[in-house]
């Protein structure tokens, strides 16, 4: 497995999830922004979903509020990191490179909110959960992401475990 093989992944893979979910992201939070003012919400499904206006200075649940720089230098190294991962390990497999496509299309649309703002446009809340927090496009994509690179890695984990029976190895 080569590294140009791996690229070839990515950019037909990753790289059109990234753009298209990236541009949802930055695209809705736009739209959303510039029709409501902060706190102020909209019904959009009504009984579970409604449009709230957050701004918000931290990440998930807003652990490390007013923590920006950190945020953004912590981001900047995790996307590094997950390049390097990528390239040194050669990974080719389909379903890590769509793992990585939302999570990195995540990661991009809250940077972008963190360096032109100095916060991230949240606006999506559960109705039928008032203490859940205002997410956002970019919240889901990370999410989402995370979900499939841990699917990813169990299914790595079971076909380690199948070659390794089927070699007499689980001895």
């Amino acid at each position: 497995m080569n590294k140009k093989l791996v690229l070839k992944r990515f950019l037909t893979i990753a790289l059109p999830i990234i753009v298209v979910f990236l541009t949802a992201d930055l695209v809705s939070k736009y739209l959303i922004d510039g029709a409501l003012e902060v706190g102020e919400s909209a019904k959009f499904l009504p009984g579970f979903i409604d449009i709230v206006i957050v701004h918000n200075d931290g990440s998930a649940w807003g652990l490390f509020a007013g923590f920006q720089i950190f945020l953004i230098v912590l981001t900047f190294l995790f996307l590094l990191a997950l390049v390097w991962y990528t390239l040194a390990e050669k990974i080719q497999h389909p379903l890590y490179h769509v793992a990585i496509g939302f999570v990195v299309a995540g990661c991009l649309g809250n940077l972008f909110d963190r360096i032109a703002f100095g916060y991230v446009r949240d606006f999506l809340h559960f109705e039928f959960m008032p203490n859940f927090p205002v997410f956002n496009i970019a919240d889901v994509c990370l999410t989402v992401g995370v979900l499939l690179f841990v699917v990813y890695v169990i299914v790595e984990i079971v076909k380690h475990y199948k070659k390794k029976k089927q070699n007499g190895e689980d001895k």
